[in-house]
């Protein structure tokens, strides 16, 4: 985008829309427009998934493991049943 280079005053206007588009006028007359994310570097370069990349055979896909050494605390107690604070005794 060129600047106007001439003797006169000129009136430069930008227009940024929500869908990320913009427009750029000078004079009233549109000079440039498009999409943000496309033509200008806001965001960084989108990754490219490596073709030869995998995972090892021994990958284990489970969310959560359990750890086979964990133990409870000695001072652990779990009732049975959990008292009703609000309930009335005969």
């Amino acid at each position: 985008l060129r600047c106007k280079d001439d003797v006169f005053t000129h009136l430069y206007t930008l227009i940024v829309r929500p869908d990320n588009t913009y427009e750029v006028k000078i004079d009233n007359k549109k000079v440039e427009g498009g999409n943000l994310d496309e033509d200008w570097d806001f965001l960084p370069p989108k990754k490219i998934k490596d073709p030869n990349a995998k995972k090892p055979d021994d990958w284990d896909e489970r969310e959560k493991i359990d750890d086979v050494n964990d133990k409870k605390p000695e001072d652990w107690d779990k009732p049975e049943h959990i008292p009703d604070p609000d309930a009335k005794k005969p």
